[in-house]
Order: C-alpha cells, then structure tokens, then sequence
C-alpha cells in the first residue's frame, strides 16, 4: 500500500499488522513495567511496505535491566546504552532512551543522559523519515512529519541541518545512502547544508565512510550516488572521487560491478578503496575486472575461456558486461560445461608423470596450461587419448 494513498488513521493499524511477529519482545518491557517502542528505520519500512532488514526497539529500561530481562544479549556499545538481544530466535537492536550533546569531533556526543521521554529521544534522531515510534499502546509517533516527508519522496534532516551535521559528520552520507537506497531527493535545505558542512566527513572514520558507500552503491536507486558530486561531499572523502563515473551505472544488483563502473580504473580502484580500507576480497575483484575491461579483447569463444579462466565465471561476466558485449558466447561456454581451468581437463599432473612425463613439478604446471590452453581452443580436443601425446609432445620442447 503506498503511503500516499492511505490516511492518517491507518497507519497504526498498519504499523499493527507489521510488527505483530516482534509483538513478544515488546511484551517483555511492558510486563515488567518498561515502556518500549519500535524505532527508526523499521517503522519507516512498514509504512513504505518494505521488508525491514532490523528491528530497533528503543525503552526507558536502562542497560543493566535490559539484561536482567533478557539471558541471550550482546554489547554493541553498551556506554551508549545499546544491546542486541536474541529472542525468539529473533535479533534486536535495544537501546536505552536518552539525549545527546556535546558534540566536540563530528560524530560521538561527550554528553548522554538516558530519558524516559520518547519525544527527547526522537528529537536527537538523523532524519524525520527515521524519526518516528510505534509501540502497541500508544500507537503511531510521528512528531517531526516524517510522514509527510514519506509521501514527499525526501530526506530531511530533524532540526537545524547544520547543527545536526557539525554533530555528527557521518549523517551527511547516510543522507545519500537512504537517498540510493529508498529513491528519496534530499530536501533543499538539507542538501545545501550537505554543501555548507561536507568538510567534517573528514573526522570520520575511513572504515564508517566505507559502510556507508558500500550500502549506497548496492541500492536500487544507484543514479542519486550523483549527490556525493553535486554536493562536494565525494571529494572532501577524497580529491579522487571528481574522477568517478556517475553516470550509466549498471542496473543489475552486483556491487562488484557497480564499483568496478564507478570506479573507472585500476589506479583510481587501488587508491580509493586501499584510502577507504576495503575488504581485501572486494580490491581484488574490482582490479581482476578492470584488467579485463582495460585489456584488448575480441569477443571469441577461446576469448571467453580464457577470461573465464583467469578471472572467474563472475567477474568474466562483468567484465563482458561493462565493455556492453553479448552474453550469448559466455551463457554458452557455461550452459556446456567447457574446460575452463586445469581441474576440468581430462588429464593431470599424476597422469603425466606415472605415463613417463617425469620433470619437476614447475615443468609439469607448464605442459598442463599448454593442454588447458589448447582444449580452450577446442574443447574437443579435452580427451585422455588426445592430451596425452600432446603432453609427451610439449615435454620434447621443454
């Protein structure tokens, strides 16, 4: 149901029908004389009828009495009043209402009061589609138009834009984070505070900046990556991110793929995402595309093996599909099993050394990718009674 077609009255009914499964967890506060409410982006969710991926719960019950009522919980930032709780085999995010000030480095408060006030706790929040409850008593809490802002398709910032920036740095990303994520504009004033502040990204922790970019480039709403240029916001991150290619990023949900496209090339990769501190794995497969993208290639089956072969199903297929080649070759060498690496050839090093190909084992490596290389070429040719003359053939040249 979209937002905007319904009106204000249903939507605690709504938010009812949606967080009637986590209606147990909550029951817990109130039995023991705690107010609880469901919090955030999980109330936004339910009003955009998406599935939420977390359940916040915020309550007036303090840390140390969250775990007296829950056995199975786990620190994720206790000093901050925050706990994740297991029940029912089911994960929550619990923190202890509270008020923040004395922001003094761009992203921690020095000042944390708990509250028992849900209000208080709302008016600290990010953005006003973020900040508002819903809790089986007193039903939906919206008192800073989140709403408003849902059917708006808008991300605005609760309060004073600056000020909540110089707080906390990190919010200026996360703003173009839900914005590539949930297909919302950022509200005027809100973006041009974006413009205004974008230099205190820089106390921001490389690691937290990276979290943020990478749930961004995976969004379905990819082209509004385009605010982290128009904002300046990309290269206070790094003077790099002028260099990036924001438009026609790919559609298909890989990121891999995306940030191989927004990246361009390999030089640009290695410098952004070793700056942000990328997962290893990630670096890797971004530079194993755009060595192919930047390679000269002629779209042939044996191409395609070999790419396939160096690179990976996966990334072979990015790479095709960033250089805007047909897939057909490449579903086909697939769809027939082809020998692609030396594990699919029909002979291996044991082979060649108990029929009489006795060199070392660097040798025997070199006859082998000798063979993978001419069955790519012809997958016919991938048969014992074939490769086995061919090898004592390669080994006279050796």
């Amino acid at each position: 149901m979209a937002i905007n077609s319904v009106g204000l009255e249903v939507f605690s009914t709504m938010l009812r029908e949606y967080l009637e499964p986590h209606r147990g967890v909550w029951e817990v506060f109130k039995e023991n004389g705690f107010k609880a409410y469901f919090v955030g982006g999980c109330v936004r969710d339910a009003l955009l009828s998406r599935s939420a991926k977390d359940i916040d719960i915020t309550t007036d019950a303090n840390p140390d009495d969250i775990k007296r009522l829950f056995d199975n919980h786990y620190d994720i930032g206790e000093k901050f009043g925050s706990l994740i709780v297991d029940y029912n085999n089911s994960y929550y995010d619990i923190t202890t209402l509270r008020t923040e000030d004395g922001y003094s480095n761009f992203r921690h408060p020095e000042i944390l009061e708990y509250t028992s006030d849900i209000k208080l706790d709302l008016k600290r929040r990010d953005f006003t589609v973020n900040a508002m409850a819903f809790n089986f008593d007193e039903g939906h809490i919206d008192l800073f138009g989140g709403v408003t802002d849902l059917s708006k398709k808008s991300i605005k910032v609760v309060g004073d834009a600056d000020k909540r920036f110089r707080e906390d740095a990190l919010r200026m990303l996360r703003a173009i984070r839900f914005s590539c994520e949930l297909g919302f504009s950022i509200e005027r004033g809100t973006l041009e505070a974006i413009k205004k502040d974008s230099r205190g990204i820089k106390y921001v922790s490389k690691e937290r900046i990276y979290s943020e970019i990478k749930r961004a480039v995976s969004g379905d709403f990819l082209e509004n990556i385009i605010y982290l240029k128009q904002t300046g916001l990309g290269k206070m991150i790094h003077p790099i991110f002028k260099s990036l290619n924001y438009n026609n990023i790919p559609k298909q949900k890989d990121y891999i793929l995306r940030l191989s496209h927004i990246l361009r090339k390999k030089d640009i990769a290695m410098t952004v995402l070793g700056y942000l501190k990328a997962e290893k794995v990630t670096l890797l497969n971004v530079i194993r595309v755009l060595d192919g993208v930047s390679a000269k290639f002629s779209n042939s089956l044996y191409k395609i093996r070999k790419l396939i072969s160096s690179a990976g199903e996966a990334n072979a297929k990015r790479v095709l599909i960033l250089k805007e080649m047909n897939l057909e070759k490449y579903e086909k060498i697939l769809k027939d099993k082809d020998c692609i690496s030396l594990s699919d050839l029909a002979v291996d090093g044991n082979d060649l050394i108990t029929t009489g190909i006795e060199y070392e084992g660097i040798d025997i490596r070199h006859i082998l990718n000798k063979l993978l290389d001419e069955v790519m070429k012809d997958p016919s040719k991938n048969k014992f009674e074939i490769l086995l003359p061919m090898a004592r053939e390669l080994k006279t040249h050796l």
